[in-house]
């Protein structure tokens, strides 16, 4: 029976303290939801905000915070611009870059000084095409349509012909780009 007592009586003490030890009101650090450390600010009243004081002190507050938000929101977005110039950037040398290299296969091809086999040329030309297909998001049916036009079974050709076609889809991108930006230049002199 003492036991059961005791019992009753710590459960009922445990109860009494749980709402103090869930809002965090347990003579810890911090009274905001879940207190201790990185739980935030304390929590007190609207109008009694401590530090501020003062006439409008609550809403000099908010209109502080929401400025710098606005700050931090116009801060991100000249990041993106700059990250997308960079990664145009970044696009336009790997292109040249690529470009370059069909070219010297292409002259090593038509030399008889070729080392490279069908199947590395034909993957690197499946690079190039990815990297375009990328740069200048094509859409699903015609990238599926320039695929199957240039990337060809790869023992259809031999070492100099997938280079000298590795140099030719270059041709190719070139004049597709082209069209792209008459056609947007066509648009935008309406």
């Amino acid at each position: 029976m003492r036991k059961a007592i005791l019992s009753a009586v710590g459960l009922a003490a445990l109860i009494a303290a749980a709402p103090a030890i869930s809002q965090g009101n347990s003579g810890g650090a911090g009274g905001g939801p879940g207190g201790g450390m990185g739980a935030g600010p304390p929590m007190t009243p609207p109008g009694q905000m401590d530090g501020i004081g003062g006439p409008g002190g609550a809403s000099d507050f908010a209109r502080d915070i929401a400025s710098q938000r606005g700050q931090f929101g116009r801060d991100f977005a000249d990041q993106q611009r700059l990250t997308a110039q960079q990664r145009a950037d970044a696009q336009r040398l790997d292109a040249q870059q690529r470009r370059a290299d069909a070219q010297a296969m292409a002259q090593a091809a038509r030399a008889g000084q070729l080392r490279a086999s069908s199947r590395e040329i034909r993957n690197a030309m499946k690079e190039d095409m990815e990297a375009f297909r990328d740069a200048f998001r094509v859409g699903r049916q015609e990238w599926q349509a320039l695929r199957d036009q240039w990337l060809v079974d790869r023992a259809s050709l031999t070492p100099e012909q997938w280079a000298q076609r590795r140099l030719d889809w270059f041709a190719m991108r070139d004049s597709w780009i082209a069209s792209r930006t008459g056609w947007a230049q066509a648009r935008r002199d309406r």
